[in-house]
């Protein structure tokens, strides 16, 4: 029967082989490479970008422009007024509780519920009756998202083209870091009035595929830090909270000291 120095030893070099297995460049490699986990990535599967909806409360930037600038103006923005109130190409157009907008000459138009792409073709053509060959362009001034967590740059961004993936998220935020977790982002969505969270992958090819890939307006993107950055960031309270116990008993000891001179 081995003795227990020798057992002691076998469960070290276990320990150290475990230890040493986890750390190989190969399997690590594997937590940090964008989807590098195997998956279904036929084209069929892979949810295309939507397009947003117009919605109340979005503000669009609406440009008219033909080969006579003239016959266009009428329908531009300016700083002067509009509808009784003074309107400017940054503000934009606000799109109403009811889903319209005032528009230049055109009056009251229901909007809400039409693509981007839409709403060009519908204005294009009722503008051919005042413009010749118009030319319209359209931006949501107020498409945003948020990435919060263990990212390189948090923030909010806007999103001017109303388009945006998770990954175009990460991009916008600086990459994520080392310490970050890729295969359990968090999504966070209002839908009818109700939050819901979703879950995202970008270490297996199935990404493509999910509901989430694909941003909607508002949503907040959330990156977890990995076990061994929160582990990290113990070890490190741990060993300030230890530092600062250390220097309280040394000024403790010295007041004593102190105490005990001055009476006798």
């Amino acid at each position: 029967m081995m003795s227990y120095r020798v057992w002691s030893c076998v469960l070290v070099l276990i320990v150290s082989f475990q230890f040493l297995q986890s750390c190989h460049p190969e399997r690590r490699l594997k937590t940090l490479v964008y989807f590098n986990e195997q998956g279904d990535t036929t084209l069929s599967k892979v949810v295309q970008s939507v397009e947003p909806s117009i919605q109340p409360g979005d503000r669009l930037s609406i440009v008219v422009s033909a080969l006579n600038p003239i016959s266009a103006a009428p329908y531009n923005l300016t700083s002067t007024t509009l509808a009784g109130t003074t309107a400017g190409l940054a503000a934009g157009y606000l799109v109403e509780a009811d889903g319209t907008i005032q528009f230049p000459q055109l009056g009251k138009l229901q909007v809400a519920g039409m693509k981007r792409k839409q709403l060009v073709d519908f204005l294009s053509k009722m503008l051919t009756k005042y413009v010749n060959d118009p030319i319209v362009i359209i931006e949501l001034l107020n498409f945003k998202i948020t990435v919060l967590g263990e990212v390189n740059h948090q923030g909010t961004f806007n999103i001017p083209e109303g388009k945006v993936t998770v990954i175009d998220a990460i991009g916008l935020a600086g990459d994520l870091p080392f310490t970050a977790r890729r295969d359990n982002i968090t999504i966070i969505r209002e839908k009818n009035g109700n939050r819901e969270f979703g879950k995202i992958n970008v270490l297996s090819k199935n990404a493509f595929s999910s509901p989430y890939y694909v941003l909607q307006q508002n949503d907040v993107v959330y990156v977890e830090p990995t076990k061994d950055k929160v582990a990290a960031s113990d070890q490190s309270f741990i060993r300030n909270f230890s530092i600062a116990t250390s220097v309280l008993s040394v000024f403790t000891t010295v007041v004593v000291l102190v105490i005990n001179t001055i009476k006798k």
